[in-house]
């Protein structure tokens, strides 16, 4: 349609405040400029807000074990010192451990429940970013000493165990046609709270031959753990991994084996963008009807314009650029207000938390949730509500341009 003249831009912003008689027609507008700037607004806050949801479930899922993980076959690990080392020297590799993992049955106190049962190496305990505590809350030791374990969190309450009590590893084993049942007794020395629910309610801890010795294996690791020094560089490290292992190894990363996890977050994120837009739509339809009556309220103005020689296309220019004036304004407006309410979140939190002692675990959560959106997801905002924005102002343009100046000029 080309760029307004200065004549039509002289015209837009005449008709953008239509005088008394089309107050009506300039309060419908005005609901539709707050509608989108709400509806941008939603936009921005939701898509920052389900960004850093995504983000600390991710980091805190993975830095618990790591983001990639490498089986052999059989899930045993021949030589696993040696492929933890070639593994480490590999280019965005932060650790590689190796660990034995099972199921098993731990009791406490006549309680009993199933386990995922974790064998590491005493030495690498101190060096796992869970034991550092960058990943998890600590209470206590990490189990570097025979016969100790440290337990989840829920795990832990469940049993009704706490650090320094015991709690028994139950192992059954089947050897032809006779099936074998020993217990075997473990010191509490710790219990981690990582926040993600399978963690802390099944997984124990313990060195790796205490772990050896309830199984019956010689196998000192089913499978290497991964940690990257950046998760983005994922997919150029598993190539890398692919390259030097070669076949007869199995990769898997930490997004696959949580895919349903985020499945439903990314269903959310859609839900939630969804409904917002609609409510963006909604502002859209107001500018629509605004513009419709301004076009009713300007007949004869447009009837005057076509006879002094205006063309269709010029009059169809004005009124897009009168409706895209409205919803481009409320569309900034949105921008602005969504940004600056992300960027005061911390301000805000920190004033909420000196008024509130002891918020509950849900308000705790969104405080804590650092707010992310990306320039990318911005240009997808302002793309989606400037499409909405300039198809809004197509029928009551077309609506201008139709009028016959002799038939509004004959009955007024």
């Amino acid at each position: 349609m080309g760029l307004p003249t200065s004549y039509e831009r002289l015209l837009i912003s005449r008709f953008l405040i239509p005088g008394a008689g089309g107050r009506l027609a300039l309060l419908i507008a005005a609901i539709g400029f707050a509608g989108v700037t709400i509806g941008v607004a939603s936009l921005v806050l939701v898509v920052s807000f389900m960004n850093a949801a995504e983000a600390r479930l991710a980091g805190q899922i993975a830095s618990v074990d790591g983001h990639i993980f490498v089986t052999g076959r059989g899930h045993r690990i021949e030589h696993p010192a040696r492929l933890e080392q070639r593994l480490a020297r590999i280019d965005g590799v932060e650790a590689a451990t190796a660990t034995l993992d099972s199921t098993g049955l731990i009791t406490a106190n006549g309680r009993s429940f199933a386990a995922d049962l974790q064998g590491l190496d005493p030495s690498r305990m101190t060096t796992s970013p869970l034991f550092q505590r960058k990943a998890a809350i600590v209470f206590g030791k990490a189990p570097v000493r025979p016969a100790t374990l440290a337990i989840g969190s829920d795990l832990a309450a469940r049993l009704g165990v706490g650090i320094g009590e015991h709690a028994a590893i139950t192992s059954i084993r089947h050897d032809g046609e006779i099936f074998t049942v020993a217990n075997y007794d473990f010191i509490v020395s710790g219990i981690v709270s990582t926040d993600v629910y399978t963690f802390d309610s099944r997984r124990a801890i313990m060195p790796v031959d205490d772990l050896s010795m309830i199984l019956g294996t010689k196998s000192a690791a089913t499978r290497i753990n991964v940690r990257l020094t950046n998760p983005d560089t994922q997919h150029v490290v598993v190539k890398a991994i692919q390259n030097i292992l070669g076949d007869g190894y199995r990769l898997t990363t930490w997004q696959s084996m949580n895919s349903v996890l985020f499945s439903a977050l990314k269903q959310d994120r859609l839900a939630m963008t969804i409904i917002i837009s609609m409510v963006t739509l909604i502002a859209l339809s107001n500018i629509l009807s605004s513009m419709v009556m301004l076009v009713r309220y300007k007949a004869r103005e447009i009837a005057i314009l076509r006879t002094m020689g205006m063309s269709k296309k010029s009059i169809a220019r004005v009124f897009v650029g009168v409706g895209a004036a409205i919803g481009l304004a409320g569309e900034a407006a949105g921008l602005g207000v969504g940004l600056t309410l992300k960027a005061a979140k911390d301000p805000i939190t920190q004033a909420l938390r000196t008024q509130i002692a002891h918020p509950s675990a849900e308000l705790d959560v969104m405080l804590s949730l650092p707010l992310a959106i990306s320039g990318g997801e911005i240009t997808w905002i302002v793309a989606l509500v400037s499409s909405g924005v300039l198809l809004s102002t197509l029928y009551p343009a077309v609506r201008a341009a139709a009028i016959d100046p002799a038939s509004v000029l004959r009955h007024t």
